[in-house]
């Protein structure tokens, strides 16, 4: 957990694809104040980083099959879950056989939309 003066702004876990699922779920349920995939997943865009976000949630580990630049798989290795002005930032981590890691960002405007939703 890193915090500031400001209080927290972000929290990471790194761990196995499953505990990965379930803390990022605990955590965004919590935000969100009830379900909040659904908002995600209708509202994403076809990107790398939206494809590893959907990776993430569903609980599975990793990228499919071989990449561009011809290495294996990457899984997800941990994520970083960052708030700025109440807005959260998701930052996932993979890593390819090697150690090589990648790191995926994007914004999850549509849970703060249904966050505030759900408090008015």
């Amino acid at each position: 957990m890193i915090s500031n003066a400001n209080g927290v702004v972000g929290v990471g876990c790194f761990a196995g694809q499953p505990t990965l699922s379930r803390v990022l779920d605990r955590m965004m349920k919590a935000y969100s104040l009830g379900d909040w995939k659904d908002a995600v997943s209708a509202h994403e865009k076809v990107s790398p980083e939206n494809i590893v976000l959907q990776k993430l949630i569903s609980g599975t580990s990793g990228m499919n099959g071989p990449h561009e630049d011809g290495k294996a798989e990457e899984k997800i290795a941990g994520f970083f879950l960052t708030f700025e002005n109440q807005r959260p930032n998701l930052s996932v981590f993979t890593r390819r056989q090697g150690k090589q890691s990648r790191k995926y960002t994007t914004s999850l405007d549509e849970v703060s939309r249904l966050r505030r939703s759900r408090l008015h």
